[in-house]
């Protein structure tokens, strides 16, 4: 099917730990979020349980005071492995950590941004040309390993530093070092080795002594051993009308790119702290905010209207989570979701809205399907292609019914919302036509949403 394709999704096994990089460019009044309507905010997480769509814990903090927070859980039977004192997998927010700790030791005088990977690991194709500094910035050209289809046969199996190494070596680059950006786990996995070759202390008790202890987090471990932590909620993922455990890494794979484990409390109260140089100087901060994000070094700006933040998001496993710090508020925001059937994006921007009064109308889960004639669903048919997915995808009319069938895959009957919009409720696929300048339907092209996956199909000739 459609949404077995889909496979980071529904299946647990993504290949990326996630990107940070929520935009909106618009222009903006000014809205003050002195005050903002709590039980609105209530009524949105909570309708988001309640309809399948995501179960999380959110932590709002204004000038390191939390003004608000928020847990919802899945149902009776999910209790065994949802717990409000569980950690939830923060993914690739663990850069932002792995970032802090490499500026400490510049700060030190023990590494520079100029420092050749050669140093420490020569046989890394183009090592002698690559820095630090380039890793950080992920312009270092070194192959993502997540993205290597043979990722799938091990991402669950115990893998130590020898092995991954190896793996990373084996990878030709993806460009010359400096000439472009990709984000690339990779780098952050060899600066965690790189941190423990410099200190002779393990990654785990770096993030203990420089982070945990320092800031007195009380809900945040890293956790890449082989026997696991226990102490990490599981994640979920939506699929035939119901929430399955989703596959979990091991954690060893992860590693200095993604093994950290937290919840929001610690995220805000980490950012904030980061930010009023208790980590690392003012200088170091600069360098990490760098001036775009091609060039910064463990955070990314997060346009918002008329505002923005510095942050980082992660994606593993079924968790998703996002961080970040409105230097000019002094409020910072973060999220962790262990169950996602819904556009993370959008709660994203929604709780922000709340918070910041914009306009925001509570969206209707409840809405009911409307019955277009089949002349109307004609309309829609095609062949249509994403340029950056290998599924293709046909739309077709079968009896009274619009059908969607991706690649060697069965068709899909979707329901109709509207003219525009097309849901397949069993595995929250939403695909979305464009509009005209008239506000008409385009039918030459559709969105298709699903949990994270956000692909931009476009009608072949």
């Amino acid at each position: 099917m459609l949404a077995d394709k889909l496979q980071c999704v529904l299946m647990g096994n993504c290949k990326i730990l996630g990107l940070a990089l929520l935009i909106l460019l618009m222009p903006s009044l000014a809205f003050s979020a002195a005050t903002f309507d709590k039980d609105k905010m209530d009524r949105y997480l909570e309708s988001l349980a309640v309809h399948n769509k995501a179960t999380l814990s959110v932590v709002l903090a204004e000038k390191g005071e939390v003004i608000y927070s928020k847990q919802t859980l899945l149902p009776n039977e999910f209790a065994k492995f949802t717990d409000d004192e569980k950690l939830y997998k923060a993914g690739s927010i663990t850069k932002t950590f792995t970032a802090v700790l490499v500026f400490q030791q510049i700060e030190q005088g023990k590494l520079t941004l100029a420092t050749p990977l050669s140093d420490f690991y020569p046989q890394i194709p183009n090592a002698s040309k690559i820095t630090i500094g380039q890793m950080l910035s992920h312009r270092s050209g070194i192959f993502n390993y997540t993205n290597d289809p043979a990722f799938n046969d091990y991402f669950t199996q115990y893998q130590v530093k020898k092995k991954m190494l190896e793996k990373i070596a084996s990878f030709s680059p993806t460009f010359d070092p400096d000439s472009s950006y990709e984000y690339s786990n990779s780098n952050y996995v060899l600066l965690g080795y790189i941190l423990e070759d410099v200190t002779g202390k393990s990654y785990t008790q770096l993030v203990q002594e420089h982070i945990i202890n320092k800031l007195g987090l009380t809900q945040t471990v890293y956790c890449a051993e082989k026997r696991g932590c226990g102490k990490e909620q599981q994640s979920f993922y939506f699929y035939d009308s119901d929430w399955h455990l989703a596959t979990q890494w091991s954690m060893s794979v992860a590693n200095s790119a993604g093994a950290v484990l937290s919840t929001p409390y610690d995220l805000t109260r980490f950012m904030r702290a980061l930010f009023k140089g208790e980590l690392v100087s003012n200088h170091s901060l600069a360098l990490m905010k760098g001036i775009t994000n091609t060039t910064s070094k463990g955070l990314f700006k997060l346009p918002f209207y008329n505002r923005y933040s510095y942050g980082h998001r992660g994606l593993i496993e079924g968790f998703q989570s996002d961080m970040s710090y409105f230097e000019s508020d002094d409020f910072a925001f973060s999220i962790n979701i262990d169950a996602l059937n819904y556009n993370f994006n959008d709660i994203t921007v929604a709780i922000l809205n709340i918070y910041y009064n914009r306009p925001f109308e509570l969206p209707d889960f409840d809405r009911k399907p409307i019955t277009l004639d089949t002349n109307q669903l004609k309309k829609y048919q095609g062949n249509f292609s994403a340029p950056n997915s290998n599924l293709d995808i046909k739309v077709f009319v079968q009896g009274q019914s619009l059908m969607v069938q991706a690649t060697g895959q069965e068709p899909l009957a979707v329901e109709s919302f509207s003219l525009h919009e097309f849901e397949y409720k069993p595995a929250g696929i939403l695909c979305k036509f464009a509009k005209t300048v008239d506000g008409g339907v385009n039918y030459t092209k559709f969105t298709l949403y699903q949990g994270n996956w956000i692909l931009n199909y476009q009608k072949r000739q």
